[in-house]
């Protein structure tokens, strides 16, 4: 149970400058992120909205988003908001996302707290607002994860908001998508991950084994010991990608089995988990304004049953960015150190190569939803359902724009 349940964004100034002043330091510390890139076009596609509000919906491939955004908002010359899932703002981190204007949101239950916040501030306040539409962190650096339609359904909220007060109904959904590339060399850096990888698992010294080699060896050896887990067995010479199949669908299956949800196999299995996290979410629920002790007690039985389950899941979701030829598909450094950062997580309990990067980010059309919003009012399901798959679509063009600007790397090297 978090305390205090919601978390309002409390800006301030002075935090805001000093942030923005040592904001390279910050990011090379903090992320090793050494630069953003804004194209000029980009930049201006922006300024052309004024300051005035608009939702801002960036895809969300690492932990790091929200600071590449606040570089964003420094170029621009104007604050945002961010909406910031509520486990992350307990802390000293949490603290200063909170002053640079980050507000929180229990993901996956309906959070009336942070709903109201978000109207108020795009309806009332006229700000721009920031809004992850996958909901999770996915590690893809070139992949997206299925958009869900809760943000176009806060934006016409707002509008009709905007309509009650008598203000003219305004107001754009702006997809970007950020996209991180490598500035250094990571041979280092992947080398000596995957050292540390064989080291934790007892794997021995290879010899004059390519990089990628040792890479399928360790997920091969991490995914025998998640099938020995789950009570699997594969098949003698089964390939890798049709046994990492089977572990997700049988993971998914035991949890959504727990808690009476059915994944829905038409889906692929990184969707399937995605609605898995927000259904046992929803599950567990949250604690109203006025609970009785008899309430708290059901929530924390609740949660107790939950916690193996969200550990599972977490567990899994190293395995979604594994897939048997994801890098093979398309070899890059990039590809190549989102898997192994999943295996370190896996392995290791977190994140542990550091490589220089910059981060590269694109602005799409802005999507205006008060030209959608007499359609909206005669059919509001397909209205949002279409609005949504055109902020998915934009991003996921702009995405295969940027994988021209990737770094190659040899496999069998």
């Amino acid at each position: 149970m978090f305390k205090p349940m919601f978390i309002p964004p409390r800006e301030s100034a002075a935090v805001q400058w000093i942030v923005g002043r040592t904001l390279p330091f910050l990011a090379h510390t903090v992320s090793n992120i050494r630069d953003v890139q804004l194209g000029e076009e980009d930049l201006v596609r922006l300024r052309e909205l004024g300051p005035h509000r608009a939702i801002l919906t960036p895809n969300h491939p690492t932990g790091h988003d929200p600071l590449v955004m606040f570089w964003v908002s420094r170029l621009l010359g104007q604050p945002f908001n961010y909406l910031a899932a509520r486990e992350i703002m307990d802390g000293a981190k949490g603290w200063l996302l909170n002053r640079l204007g980050a507000y929180s949101v229990i993901r996956g239950v309906p959070d009336r707290e942070a709903l109201r916040t978000t109207r108020r501030l795009l309806a009332g306040l006229d700000r721009k607002v920031v809004i992850f539409p996958e909901g999770e962190i996915y590690e893809h650096n070139d992949t997206l994860l299925a958009f869900q339609s809760g943000v176009p359904q806060i934006g016409f909220w707002a509008l009709e908001d905007l309509e009650k007060a008598g203000l003219d109904p305004r107001l754009p959904i702006v997809p970007l998508a950020i996209k991180y590339r490598c500035i250094d060399s990571p041979r280092l850096a992947i080398d000596n991950s995957l050292t540390a990888l064989e080291k934790a698992l007892d794997l021995p010294a290879p010899s004059r084994m390519p990089a990628y080699g040792r890479l399928l060896r360790v997920g091969d050896r991490v995914l025998s010991s998640l099938e020995r887990d789950e009570g699997l067995k594969a098949a003698e010479g089964e390939e890798l990608s049709a046994r990492i199949n089977r572990v997700k669908t049988h993971m998914l299956e035991r949890v959504g089995q727990r808690i009476g949800a059915a994944p829905d196999l038409r889906q692929s299995p990184a969707d399937q988990l995605h609605l898995l996290f927000h259904e046992l979410k929803q599950w567990v629920g949250m604690l109203g304004d006025d609970f009785s002790d008899y309430d708290e007690r059901l929530y924390r039985r609740k949660m107790e049953v939950a916690a193996p389950l969200f550990h599972d899941l977490t567990r899994l979701q190293n395995f979604i960015a594994i897939t048997g030829d994801y890098v093979a598909a398309e070899a890059t450094a990039e590809r190549f150190l989102d898997v192994l950062g999943r295996l370190e997580k896996e392995v290791l309990g977190e994140v542990r190569y550091h490589v220089a990067r910059e981060a590269l980010v694109r602005v799409g059309a802005p999507i205006r939803l008060e030209e959608r919003y007499p359609d909206y009012r005669k059919d509001k399901r397909r209205v949002v359902t279409s609005v949504t798959q055109e902020m998915e679509a934009s991003i996921r063009a702009l995405l295969q724009q940027l994988s021209k600007d990737a770094t190659p790397i040899a496999l069998e090297a």
